[in-house]
């Protein structure tokens, strides 16, 4: 598939597909994908870390059919902080972007919100 085409997919997901994706947990989800049901016990910074998740994140890291349809793949955020140093990079990541695969927060977070998300995926 052509970057264009890949492109036009994205924008169509974007606009058409994915205001109908319930965020919350209510929609299909794959095993092993990220939940967006809210996870019990949650603190306030790890429920500020969600709801940033949820403005910033479900067009690339929430599952749906529809993108499973259209091959648009999914990351998995499960499992990210597997040993001590995975913290320092999950923040890069989400600071600096990945070129062409993520964009960066760096102007759009600022580091309290990163913490949050931080917090919150370490809760998947």
């Amino acid at each position: 598939m052509s970057s264009s085409s890949k492109i036009a997919c994205l924008v169509i997901l974007m606009f058409m597909v994915l205001p109908a994706i319930e965020l919350r947990g209510q929609g299909e989800e794959s095993s092993g994908s990220t939940s967006t049901i809210p996870a019990p016990g949650l603190n306030d910074e790890q429920k500020k870390g969600e709801n940033l998740f949820l403005q910033n994140c479900p067009l690339c890291h929430i599952f749906s059919n529809q993108k499973k349809r259209l091959g648009i793949p999914t990351p998995q955020l499960k499992g990210l902080f597997k040993n001590p140093s995975s913290e320092d990079a999950v923040r890069r990541v989400i600071l600096k972007g990945i070129p062409t695969r993520m964009p960066g927060f760096q102007y759009d977070l600022d580091p309290k919100q990163i913490d949050s998300i931080v917090a919150y995926l370490k809760t998947l």
